[in-house]
């Protein structure tokens, strides 16, 4: 009963500060970038808005690991950086993908206040401006980084088909840059093997999120490791060691076990999404002989609903598997 108790607990508190706390934050936030550009006459549309929103939560999520993982709450700075960081990610997609920048010249027109381009260009310079204010010094190479990481990403885009080497090194670069990048915006220092657990997270998050895009993705001609593949139980095998590697980077570092322990938790509240979503994408390749056949299935096939409650019992019993799998670990490494 306990662990039942344990992990729902988790469950509801990362639900009150992504539904109330961020919303609060970001609504707040929102308001500030429309007074942003009302001097130039524009004002966010509801498109960005809802991107904004997805980001932020996507900030706040991670923001809360971290901060669980050092014993520690945020303090108001960090949670300025953190919201502003969640802010600019869909900006800095927008400047990639559609303007084709490069990091170089996105990193240009970020520093040039004369360049009033377009109102993405308006509110990444002016949300870089708040993140860059006294903040440390690793943060320009993370930024710079994850940026560059995005320039390679491109190549996803591209009519040649990428081989599953590049891919996963898209995805592996992409993901644990943008995760680091939120680790670092914390004051605590890294400790060693920290930036390598990071790393491992990002890479499983990237996954996660290309998995449950992957409808979105193929109609877009985006290549991603779950677009271009035919067998999903190799990615399967691929998401589930790395979150096994996962899991024990994190329990060797040096924090208190019983904030390493809520950490991955927490962690698996995402994690565990995936696992959802994965038996859903392998029951579609199940009905095609064995083989995924992303063409032959419907949105409603491929795109994995986390609002049903069907999806939400499934989640917390995948974590509550995880729980279990953290204790017996403890008890051989003890």
């Amino acid at each position: 009963m306990k662990k039942y108790i344990y992990i729902l607990h988790i469950y509801i508190s990362m639900a009150y500060k992504v539904y109330w706390l961020n919303m609060k934050h970001t609504n707040k936030l929102i308001k500030e970038l429309n007074q942003v550009l009302k001097k130039t006459g524009g004002s966010l549309n509801k498109a960005q808005i809802k991107r904004i929103k997805f980001y932020t939560d996507q900030s706040c999520i991670t923001n809360s690991w971290f901060c669980t993982l050092r014993g520690q709450k945020t303090i108001s700075e960090e949670e300025m950086y953190a919201i502003y960081l969640g802010a600019i990610t869909p900006l800095l997609d927008d400047l990639t993908d559609s303007l084709k920048l490069t990091s170089v010249e996105i990193m240009e027109k970020l520093n040039s206040p004369d360049d009033t381009t377009s109102d993405e260009m308006v509110l990444a310079r002016y949300i870089y401006a708040q993140l860059t204010n006294n903040c440390n010094e690793d943060f320009y190479s993370a930024f710079e980084e994850a940026l560059v990481a995005q320039d390679t990403s491109l190549k996803q885009l591209e009519k040649d088909n990428l081989n599953n080497k590049e891919l996963k090194n898209i995805t592996y670069v992409k993901g644990c840059t943008s995760t680091l990048l939120y680790r670092i915006i914390l004051c605590n220092q890294l400790k060693s093997g920290e930036k390598e657990a990071i790393y491992s997270l990002g890479y499983l998050l990237q996954l996660t999120n290309d998995m449950f895009d992957v409808y979105k993705d193929y109609h877009k001609k985006q290549q991603t490791l779950y677009t271009n593949s035919t067998d999903l139980i190799q990615l399967y095998h691929e998401y589930k060691t790395t979150l096994d590697k996962m899991i024990l980077q994190f329990m060797y570092l040096d924090y208190d076990y019983k904030n390493i322990k809520k950490c991955l938790c927490e962690i698996s509240t995402i994690t565990s999404r995936g696992m959802v979503c994965s038996d859903q994408l392998l029951l579609c390749q199940k009905k095609t002989n064995g083989i995924f056949k992303i063409g032959q299935y419907t949105r409603k096939q491929l795109k994995c609903d986390m609002e049903k409650l069907s999806n939400i019992i499934k989640s917390i019993n995948y974590s509550i598997h995880f729980y279990n799998q953290l204790k017996l670990l403890t008890i051989k490494l003890q």
